[in-house]
């Protein structure tokens, strides 16, 4: 799973995440807030008792440097936490979509996780709900129309997970669950192993298109960082004053994480959705980029792109036939 959540997102992502910086910034700024509502209180945050900020408070009487050194490393401390945050969004990535470790305690809620997904794909899979009895004319016309919606939705969550044929497991999360449809569909209808095409097809596209795909993931990891932004916010309770504004911080808290994690789903999902549809319109330009024949109709496709993705992890099967190259002249580019 961590080969393919950094497959999909981060050679592209990477050298974008360091300019999302907008939830840190929050983050840093509800930590000012509160340092001013203590402020604000009657109690000057430097002369509190046992307040956390001693030592900035000691620095800042240092006249003049005292305030032009505090500046510094308070820029310091903001630039390096940008660098912090990025850095650890990928793996913040994985450990949402289901990874997890193998001590008991995670063993034990994975399973409990994948036996609710394992009901929720079998609920999905069935066959389209058939109108209560007793409906005719006009209501049953009415059921029809609202059951549309249902059934619609029904079938984009179910596109959300590997099928039960499918050699891809299902994951603990709903979010990496999506990440591993995107492999399956495209092993399933094409053959192709995106552990190991992914990179070459990201390479082969247009720079409109490979730009689109850039911004697609840019979303995911932005979103990412605003969950973790709104986790660590909590923290800030420790500076909070009294009991009952702390649990409302923490609380206020925890329904920002919710809401960014919904967001982040849609945000997966969104993405998932725009792989696959790449790989349904450019999948050509990766045979001819490798110098392969691309499948002549749509009954070869499953085998040739099982075969380029065997040539590229140099697993062929010893004795298989070769398996020509087809190489483009230097005045032809990719259509």
């Amino acid at each position: 799973m961590g080969d393919l959540v950094k497959g999909l997102l981060e050679p592209i992502a990477k050298r974008w995440s360091a300019v999302m910086g907008g939830p840190l910034l929050l983050f840093w700024l509800a930590g000012a807030l509160v340092v001013l509502w203590m402020r604000g209180s009657g109690t000057h945050p430097c002369r509190a008792p046992k307040f956390p900020a001693g030592v900035p408070c000691t620095i800042a009487t240092q006249r003049p440097l005292g305030p032009i050194v505090l500046t510094a490393a308070a820029t310091a401390i903001v630039v390096m936490s940008a660098w912090a945050l990025s850095a650890s969004a990928g793996f913040a990535l994985e450990v949402l979509a289901g990874r997890w470790g193998t001590s008991r305690i995670a063993l034990a809620y994975t399973r409990h996780r994948m036996a609710r997904h394992h009901a929720r794909r079998s609920d999905l899979a069935r066959r389209r709900q058939a109108p209560p009895a007793g409906l005719n004319g006009d209501n049953l016309d009415a059921w029809n129309s609202q059951n549309g919606w249902r059934a619609t939705r029904r079938r984009a969550a179910y596109s959300r997970y590997p099928r039960i044929r499918d050699p891809e497991h299902l994951l603990p999360t709903t979010m990496g669950n999506a990440f591993v449809s995107v492999s399956a569909e495209a092993r399933r209808t094409y053959g192709l192993d995106l552990a190991v095409c992914w990179d070459p097809f990201v390479k082969a596209l247009e720079t409109p298109v490979r730009d689109e795909l850039t911004a697609a993931a840019t979303r995911v990891f932005a979103r990412v960082q605003g969950l973790v932004c709104a986790a660590a916010a909590a923290l800030w309770a420790i500076v909070v004053p009294g009991v009952l504004p702390r649990l409302l911080w923490v609380a206020t808290c925890a329904l920002l994480v919710w809401g960014a994690h919904r967001s982040l789903r849609a945000g997966v999902d969104a993405y998932c959705r725009h792989v696959t549809g790449l790989f349904a319109v450019h999948r050509i330009r990766l045979y001819r980029a490798l110098g392969f024949t691309p499948p002549a109709t749509a009954q070869d496709e499953e085998s040739c792109g099982t075969t380029l993705s065997a040539v590229l992890s140099r697993s062929l099967p010893t004795g298989s036939p070769p398996v020509p190259y087809v190489w483009a002249s230097s005045g032809d580019s990719a259509t």
